[in-house]
């Protein structure tokens, strides 16, 4: 948790200096941030409510901010971090949702389709598991990848793939 506290005191002087310099897009994005890891802390505490509250808040500010044309993606979109929580919380039908919803606007991204096919398997979707599972294996070289989610991935897949 210490570490989590020093990253936000340095996001918060990041912010502050943005804001000073009138670069609000910027700011915007560091807030967004800021609330994202203000939300896991919560979630580490037990205040599931105030943190989902907070990553849903962290989710809208991304969802309705319009990206900078020069500058690159999120490095992990709020969105996909809110299914996360949900996964975690073990509400895999809310955190399908929310990973069908961010895969909408960021395709193919490892994260989202991993945690979708989880969500999905542990809602007991099989054939939208088996959909992101697949899509998964796709973009990923796993004949030579030892990632942990590929492995789960193709062991569903294995299983359930006739």
């Amino acid at each position: 948790m210490d570490s989590a506290i020093d990253g936000l005191k340095e996001l918060t002087v990041i912010y502050d200096t943005l804001t000073q310099q009138k670069d609000f897009y910027k700011a915007n994005q560091v807030q967004i941030q800021i609330r994202a890891v203000k939300a896991w802390m919560l979630f580490k505490q037990g205040k599931n409510n105030e943190a989902l509250d907070l990553m849903k808040v962290a989710a809208e500010m991304e969802d309705n901010t319009q990206k900078h044309p020069v500058t690159p993606g999120e490095v992990l979109p709020a969105m996909e971090l809110l299914g996360d929580m949900l996964l975690q919380m073990n509400k895999p039908s809310q955190a399908l949702e929310i990973y069908e919803i961010d895969l909408k606007k960021h395709p193919k991204r490892f994260n989202g389709l991993y945690g979708a096919g989880a969500a999905a398997e542990r809602s007991n979707d099989l054939k939208k598991a088996q959909a992101y599972y697949r899509q998964l294996t796709g973009i990923a070289n796993s004949a030579v990848s030892h990632r942990p989610e590929i492995d789960t991935a193709q062991l569903f897949l294995q299983k359930h793939d006739r």
